[in-house]
């Protein structure tokens, strides 16, 4: 009987909110039914211990996992995600159990040295990957690039249209920029909102991602075009297809990435895509090819002149749009789930470097936003000031 263990960044019920299905929660945490029993591991949950889908979900102080691990003995434990979830892992080893981290993001501030402790490691990219590496020079040589995956059954070119008539009577404009990811530096939305200037009239932009909106309208109102910029929080998952293959042009030029979600989804809806030629992007998508890779991407004039050319009706972007669609198949869930089982046959036959962070248990307390990567370290810090334990800890070691 195969068991795997795995610490999820964020709290299982947050997928669902988020219009993530049971179905998806399943094939990601059990990719082709490999495990005969996965646990969830998390100081999240409305009780003690229950059941979301087939997974079994149990809430535990971060310093008390390792106790339960010992008592399920699983063949993997896993953390997702480089930052929180590789310091759980690191410091709550079982011996002979191999532990597994997987990176999601280059930015030095979700790489935690404590991914050394690992077993094995798995990058979104290779970007991620050079990061992994840049940042953690003792990282494990058991380090692999497995990607994200997309349902290319979901995310395939749509043709309503009554849904683009609804569409289009709700944001102006004749043709329609969407830009999709989470209202952030990052993703770079100034740029897009100052190469309007550079467009007709009759182009308009609809941001799609949650994030406040008011530095963005400010924005768009001095350069004069906050008649033209649409601001959306959230789309759901099932309905994202239609709004790709409605849009005339997705540009979504980010300063970094992990993987690159949306553009992987959005070739996989044969969209004419615009982002940046930076890793991992161009890792995937190749220039005039499957998409238009940008160098210069923080300027206005050049993002404008490649969304112009998308525009433009020209044979070479119909197959552009086209090619894109191999893209999309490549990174769709059943070749991914095979890469990903063959990671756990390899992690399974290694043996495990039995090497616990202790000494991170002395660090926790410098989570006051220095050390803090996100709103979950920040939360986990209010967790371990609420346990007896960590209290214990933190006073001896002082």
């Amino acid at each position: 009987m195969k068991k795997l263990v795995f610490f999820p960044s964020d709290p299982m019920k947050e997928y669902i909110e988020k219009g993530r299905t049971y179905e998806f929660l399943d094939e990601y945490y059990n990719p082709g039914n490999y495990f005969d029993e996965v646990i969830c591991l998390s100081p999240w949950g409305d009780k003690t211990e229950e059941k979301i889908s087939s997974i079994r979900c149990i809430k535990a102080s971060p310093y008390r996992l390792k106790k339960i691990i010992e008592k399920e003995k699983p063949d993997i434990v896993r953390g997702y995600g480089a930052y929180c979830c590789a310091d759980w892992v690191s410091f709550n080893k079982v011996k002979g159990i191999p532990t597994l981290v997987s990176a999601h993001d280059v930015r030095r501030s979700f790489i935690h040295d404590s991914i050394s402790y690992a077993d094995g490691v798995i990058c979104m990219s290779n970007a991620v990957k050079n990061a992994v590496e840049k940042y953690v020079p003792g990282v494990t040589s058991n380090i692999w690039v497995m990607p994200n995956r997309i349902d290319t059954t979901v995310f395939s070119k749509k043709n309503d249209d009554k849904i683009f008539s609804e569409l289009n009577n709700r944001f102006s404009g004749k043709y329609h920029i969407l830009h999709v990811g989470r209202k952030s530096y990052e993703k770079n939305l100034e740029t897009v909102i100052k190469a309007l200037k550079y467009l007709d009239e009759s182009v308009t932009a609809v941001f799609v991602g949650a994030g406040d909106t008011a530095k963005y309208e400010e924005l768009a109102n001095k350069e004069g075009v906050s008649d033209r910029c649409f601001y959306v929080e959230r789309v759901e998952n099932e309905e994202l297809p239609y709004w790709y293959s409605w849009c005339d042009c997705m540009c979504t030029p980010s300063l970094c990435e992990g993987f690159g979600y949306v553009f992987v989804e959005a070739a996989a809806c044969e969209c004419a895509i615009v982002t940046s030629d930076i890793g991992p992007m161009n890792e995937y998508l190749i220039d005039e090819k499957t998409a238009l890779l940008v160098k210069e991407f923080e300027n206005p004039e050049i993002i404008a002149n490649a969304v112009k050319k998308c525009l433009s009706g020209e044979e070479g972007i119909a197959k552009m749009k086209k090619n894109a669609r191999n893209v999309g198949l490549s990174f769709d869930k059943s070749a991914v789930a095979k890469q990903e089982i063959e990671i756990y046959e390899k992690m399974m036959s290694i043996q495990p470097n039995n090497l616990n962070n202790n000494s991170l248990k002395r660090k926790m307390i410098l989570f006051d936003g220095i050390n803090c990567c996100e709103k979950g370290c920040k939360n986990f810090l209010k967790l371990f000031k609420a346990d007896k334990l960590y209290h214990k800890i933190i006073g001896n070691d002082t």
